[in-house]
């Protein structure tokens, strides 16, 4: 098909059936998104947003900023990153000979329709195949494989139907698996009572070593004994080329049964780009606060800050933390993402009290401003789960070389060599 192919200006985005919205370009701004609440959704539904703009409204009204190509930060939670970025670039060009730069917004939430994170639906949607529901998982990491050797046109149609919209820069899928067992099937479709959502991580050709699986299980595990709010995780094996390799795959949260949950992101909520370090985590607790109004959800987010201080995930960026939709308000997403990161420049994402290497006194002054008393327990817990790195990490079968250097690493950081000096 040629580039005259016509582009998406009106999209109609919906929830559980019910019509939320419209989103339209506008015509006489180049890169303008307007966004309107339906009317009956006004009077039964809730604001898609915590944040004050996004308020129940009958006028339609545009994002704050053109942070994210002039789409409303909720809306662009749908679309992905990295990995399902390239997937959708490439089956965009093979379908209608786009080039990424041709690519608008409401083409790109057209292409995911009804395969988003979150809850939120997107129609009329682009036409695509009918999903396997039977799944392999060894040829879907042998796809990924692939993908990036650069054979996109054999294993395309494979990936991005099961790709969804994970974001991230690993190659990843969305899938069902069988409750006790490993028998996979689409996640698209209506799930048997046995099946949960999942998704499944393979790993970075060039980036990531053979034991990446292992390497974030254990993260996983740490941060559970360090009382992280985390979502179930496991393994799951595929064989690759001839060999068997453990990949990790946690459980969706955003899934529960055949029923959608609405999630948004602490860079969704307020308009903030992932790709820049802008964020304090004096601004997460805060925005933590405004969202829930609880501060048992302030405390779950400072017990996260410090393991990642602690265990070094330094990709701390504004998408890394989240918010779900429950009953009548919000609450934190169980944590993920969690594994060893160098950062940017060596430092966080996120700053601690303005410091990309934070020491202790940038951790008790955010406690102190957001009036948590009890912050030296929880230091003390999450450093107690930190300091027994070496324990989960051969317990799941990570290469000595590897978590011998993610401890000395750790160790050298200015806030736990402080803890380790200070009984």
């Amino acid at each position: 098909m040629s580039t005259r192919a016509r582009h998406t200006a009106l999209l109609d985005v919906l929830m559980d059936g019910r019509a939320v919205g419209r989103l339209a370009q506008d015509p006489n701004e180049r890169g303008a998104i307007w966004f309107q609440y339906d009317a009956q959704w006004l009077k039964s539904g809730y604001a898609l947003s915590p944040f004050q703009p996004f308020a129940l409204k009958t006028q339609a009204f545009k994002p704050l900023s053109k942070v994210f190509d002039g789409l409303h930060g909720v809306f662009n939670d749908a679309l992905p990153d990295g990995w399902g970025l390239l997937l959708m670039d490439r089956a965009l060009k093979r379908a209608l000979d786009w080039d990424r730069h041709q690519i608008e917004p409401l083409d790109r939430l057209a292409y995911i329709g009804s395969r988003a994170m979150g809850a939120l639906e997107f129609r009329p949607a682009m036409a695509q195949g009918p999903a396997d529901p039977a799944v392999s998982l060894d040829s879907l990491a042998e796809s990924a494989l692939q993908m990036q050797e650069g054979s996109a046109d054999d294993v395309l149609q494979a990936l991005y139907l099961h790709g969804g919209s994970p974001g991230g820069a690993r190659p990843k899928v969305t899938l069902a698996i069988e409750r006790d067992g490993d028998q996979c099937i689409s996640g698209f479709d209506t799930l048997p009572d046995n099946f949960d959502h999942w998704i499944v991580k393979f790993r970075a050709r060039d980036a990531d070593p053979p034991s990446m699986g292992r390497i974030e299980l254990a993260y996983a595990r740490m941060a559970q004994a360090a009382k992280v709010d985390m979502p179930p995780t496991r393994l799951i094996s595929a064989k690759v080329r001839g060999k068997r390799e453990d990949f990790f795959a946690v459980r969706r949260f955003d899934r529960a049964g055949n029923t959608k949950k609405h999630v948004i992101s602490l860079g969704g909520m307020l308009e903030a780009s992932h790709r820049l370090p802008i964020m304090d985590y004096g601004d997460v607790l805060k925005a933590t606060l405004m969202a829930t109004q609880d501060m048992r959800e302030v405390h779950k987010a400072f017990r996260l800050m410090v393991f990642n201080v602690l265990a070094h995930n330094k990709d701390d960026h504004v998408k890394n933390f989240a918010f779900l939709r429950h009953g009548k308000g919000w609450a934190m997403t169980p944590a993920f993402d969690l594994t060893f990161s160098v950062g940017m420049g060596g430092q966080h994402t996120t700053s601690v009290s303005g410091e990309g290497l934070p020491r202790l006194a940038s951790i008790a002054k955010i406690a102190r401003d957001m009036q948590i008393k009890d912050w030296r327990e929880t230091v003390a817990e999450v450093f107690a789960a930190v300091q027994a790195w070496e324990v989960f990490a051969t317990e799941q079968k990570v290469p000595q070389p590897i978590w011998r250097a993610y401890r000395q690493a750790m160790q050298q950081s200015p806030c736990f060599a402080e803890l380790t000096k200070t009984p």
